[in-house]
């Protein structure tokens, strides 16, 4: 048998070179960067802890009592109140108390946005007209929904006001309507002591004559009773 230094070879064939084995080192996992490793830490996270999807909200029926007061006649430029008061007279939490305006006058009977009138003409790029001007709506309960406005949870035997300050810049005569809901799904429903759904209107006659203020000593700006 021939053979070589340095190495190992075939019989007959040319001298190998010396063999060299890498040691037996696990090779490291590949590194994650910027966003890749963020979003794998967080779903490692949420998986370790058990986490779920929310829980859809479950229809109910809650009871209530309700009450809503506007000033049947107003004058232009003249500040006043529209308010929805409602109380819980259940056992339990309201979620998420919820309040959705609109004006009747529409084509066919079809509602308008809240504090609005429609304008018909074919040349006009929006047929919606204000009526009032919203000086400041309910505190915190500006929502995604159109016309909606919403107060959260009423617990049992409390109540939450819905206000908003207005002033009419549009004469003529409107109705307002207002529909009340446990929250801005729609799926958590309020019903009166006779089972009826909690909705209204309220009719208003704005006059074409603007109100006369005064200014008291304190530098408060009123309006005169005419």
């Amino acid at each position: 048998m021939g053979s070589a230094r340095g190495g190992i070879s075939a019989i007959g064939g040319p001298p190998s070179t010396p063999c060299y084995v890498r040691a037996a080192v696990p090779r490291p996992a590949p590194t994650l960067r910027g966003a890749t490793a963020v979003f794998a830490a967080v779903a490692l996270t949420l998986a370790g802890c058990g986490s779920s999807a929310p829980k859809p909200e479950a229809a109910a029926t809650y009871p209530v009592a309700a009450q809503a007061s506007f000033p049947a006649r107003q004058l232009l430029a003249q500040h006043t109140e529209l308010k929805l008061t409602v109380r819980n007279i259940g056992q339990r939490t309201i979620p998420d108390v919820a309040a959705t305006l609109t004006t009747r006058g529409g084509p066919g009977g079809a509602a308008v946005a809240a504090f609005g009138s429609y304008l018909a003409g074919s040349d006009l790029a929006s047929h919606t007209r204000p009526v009032w001007i919203v000086d400041a709506g309910p505190g915190g309960g500006d929502t995604a929904y159109a016309s909606t406005w919403a107060l959260g949870a009423i617990g049992p035997r409390r109540a939450r006001t819905f206000t908003w300050h207005v002033t009419p810049v549009r004469a003529g005569a409107y109705t307002i309507e207002y529909r009340l809901t446990g929250s801005t799904t729609g799926r958590s429903q309020l019903r009166e002591a006779n089972g009826d759904a909690v909705r209204g209107a309220l009719t208003v006659d704005v006059s074409g004559k603007s109100a006369t203020v005064r200014v008291t000593p304190e530098g408060k700006i009123v309006s005169v009773p005419q």
